[in-house]
């Protein structure tokens, strides 16, 4: 599986950046640039599965493929790598720190605990899931989807950066940019929405 990701230079300590599951590494660019110009190196990175990286063929979304894809984005640095992960990210940043502590110089959990609560992680799934498979008209359509699942927050006016979460298919519907194999791994089995 290949990774993509997007890096940014600097002389200070490396960070690594990791998006929540159905998210994309474009969701830590301003935090990227950021960091970036305080002198950090960082690199963010689409988790298998999702944005520009590779859908894994035999359909491995279990923890130990993402905690392998972290370690191996983190080799590459070279240098011990401050860990920040939303959610998927997060959870793949206490596995990654767990198997080879030495390649980590913290661990910073967002939106995410060693023991998420399962009613959290049900509503995630049913939203990720509701329209993976039939898609949104419009971006309108999706961004009235989103809006609906944070009621806390402000639908944006902006809808650009929807265009880095979903993809648009031959047939002018827009999808989410992750593979629809990753809710099998998270919800026990196959699934309807896969």
């Amino acid at each position: 599986v290949q990774i993509a990701a997007d890096e940014w230079p600097g002389d200070g300590p490396a960070v690594g950046l990791a998006h929540g599951g159905g998210q994309t590494r474009h969701s830590w660019g301003g935090t990227a640039e950021t960091l970036a110009r305080h002198g950090h190196r960082v690199v963010s990175m689409d988790l298998r599965g999702h944005g520009d990286s590779d859908w894994a063929p035999d359909g491995d979304y279990h923890m130990a493929a993402y905690r392998d894809d972290a370690l191996a984005v983190v080799r590459s640095i070279g240098t011990p790598v401050a860990w920040v992960g939303a959610s998927l990210g997060g959870m793949t940043g206490l596995h990654a720190v767990d198997e080879a502590p030495e390649l980590f110089s913290a661990l910073v959990l967002v939106d995410i605990t060693p023991r998420p609560a399962a009613s959290g992680v049900s509503r995630i799934l049913e939203f990720m899931a509701k329209d993976a498979n039939e898609g949104f008209a419009t971006l309108d359509d999706a961004a009235d989807a989103i809006a609906a699942y944070q009621p806390h927050r402000p639908r944006p006016t902006d809808l650009s950066g929807l265009s880095k979460n979903l993809r648009q298919g031959p047939d002018g519907r827009w999808r989410w940019h992750w593979d629809p194999a990753f809710l099998n791994i998270r919800t026990g089995g196959t699934s309807e929405h896969a």
